[in-house]
């Protein structure tokens, strides 16, 4: 055990229910070769079970796991190429240290099984609950279909997906009492639960044990009954992974000096504008996160992680590390805010209760098809919660460059790359127009300052339909 304080001075943790309190190598101690692990945590690394993981990979001993998380849970195993198969949303890492996992997909030493983040949650949940499969809406007419038995079920059509039920799941969360209740804070409750309940054996890495009764009962986030070992976090081993998550963060987007349209913060002024009070609205990665930063009064933004009421992007001095959104950007919470995990957070979006998505896009086509998640550039791609997102919502804005930096034109006749979706783009907002997606065919409603529509047509594929009152646009 750890020789941290664990709470109170003189209190020492009793081993009830069958818990054990142990260090990070001891809870790793009996795993073996083959075992099925499942690690919860979304955005941002201190969402995950670090120390505990880096357990994990100091057995030389232990080969040929199957993983289920996100993105690759960690990259020590697969520098030590301990996972021949990875089950999860984005094929390489979310923060971009990846290089191994690349590495091993591309050579076809690592199996990647690429999963959208509702599904691979919702088989979790199933593996929890006992039901061995179901039938899914999401993906049905991409790549997540490929070999799986289809059903019509009252005139729509679904693939079938089995349960997982992992060996060992890792999970984080702030503090654990006795019994193993766990409580967590702000919106990184994420895949932790679903996980947990999952699992055969449960290991919760945790900052504080502290003793039964002292986390009130509507506080428990994860029950005791699904945890079975507790690590205690210790935070002196933390720079590391704090200091590359901040190098990752720190990145930004370069403009071209000769860009033709308007930049991407006027791009998301021109989103928002789009939005009406009263909306529940998704904002996905990349461009759309600035879209936050104007929403009018009355949107409530839902996040993947968890999410519902959150805001513009915190400045430095707030530094609310456990407030952020699906893209790990910290956050600002607005009065009536509320925290859930993934499952209920992906039963609002594929259940048919959002009223908008706004999404990044590769390509788009003139039937509204999106392609967001792969392209030649990379490796195995990364599907995240889109996928999910495009399933039933009434409108779904696309916001995206017009053409790619080396001029190859995004909206195309048909896409070219894998689907995210069929027909689900209602509207399309670039760097130079604004074009409704009809049953007649792409509608240019307005256009950049200074950019003619004949100018746009150039970088469309597709035939446009001039609106009769097409505008330049306003913010």
């Amino acid at each position: 055990m750890s020789d941290t304080t664990l709470a109170r001075p003189g209190w020492q943790p009793k081993m009830l229910a069958g818990k054990s309190i142990c260090s990070a190598d001891e809870a790793v101690a009996d795993m073996k070769s083959g075992d099925t692990i499942a690690v919860g945590g979304f955005g941002t690394v201190r969402n995950r079970a670090n120390q505990t993981l880096d357990a994990l990979a100091r057995r030389d001993d232990v080969k040929d796991l199957i993983a289920v998380a996100n993105g690759f849970p960690h990259q020590p195993l697969a520098a030590k190429r301990m996972v021949k198969k990875f089950i999860g949303a984005f094929g390489a890492s979310v923060y971009g240290r990846a290089n191994s996992t690349d590495d091993q997909i591309r050579e076809g030493t690592l199996e990647f099984e690429p999963a959208p983040q509702d599904i691979f949650t919702e088989r979790l949940r199933a593996g929890a609950a006992g039901i061995p499969a179901f039938f899914s809406p999401v993906g049905v007419h991409t790549v997540v279909a490929e070999g799986k038995e289809r059903r019509t079920i009252d005139g729509k059509e679904y693939v079938l997906e089995t349960a997982i039920k992992p060996d060992y799941g890792f999970v984080r969360a702030m503090k654990a009492d006795e019994l193993g209740n766990l409580s967590g804070i702000g919106s990184t409750l994420n895949f932790h639960p679903a996980v947990a309940a999952a699992s055969r054996i449960t290991i919760a890495e945790v900052d504080e044990i502290v003793p039964t009764g002292a986390i009130s009962p509507e506080d428990v986030k994860i029950p005791g009954i699904f945890v079975d070992r507790i690590v205690l976090h210790d935070p002196a081993q933390d720079q590391a992974v704090l200091s590359g998550e901040r190098t990752v963060r720190a990145r930004q987007r370069t403009e071209p000096e000769d860009r033709v349209g308007i930049p991407p913060d006027l791009m998301a002024m021109k989103v928002a504008s789009l939005l009406k009070p009263g909306q529940y609205v998704n904002l996905g990665m990349g461009l759309p996160t600035l879209v936050s930063n104007y929403i009018p009064d009355g949107v409530q933004l839902h996040a993947e992680n968890g999410f519902l009421g959150y805001g513009r992007k915190q400045n430095e001095e707030e530094d609310t590390w456990w407030l952020y959104n699906a893209s790990a950007d910290p956050v600002i919470a607005h009065l009536g805010a509320s925290f859930f995990d993934s499952v209920l957070s992906f039963t609002m979006a594929r259940g048919g209760h959002l009223d908008c998505v706004v999404l990044g896009g590769m390509q788009v086509s003139a039937a509204g098809d999106l392609a967001n998640w792969w392209a030649p550039f990379m490796v195995a791609g990364g599907m995240g919660g889109a996928m999910d997102l495009c399933t039933d919502v009434p409108e779904l804005v696309v916001l995206m460059d017009h053409v790619t930096r080396d001029g190859e034109m995004k909206i195309l006749n048909e896409c070219a790359y894998p689907l995210t979706g069929k027909g689900c783009v209602t509207k399309i907002v670039t760097d130079l127009a604004l074009i409704e997606v009809t049953p007649e065919g792409l509608v240019l409603r307005e256009t950049a300052p200074g950019v003619s529509p004949e100018y746009v047509q150039e970088r469309t594929q597709p035939t446009l339909i001039v609106a009769p009152d097409c505008k330049e646009m306003e913010f």
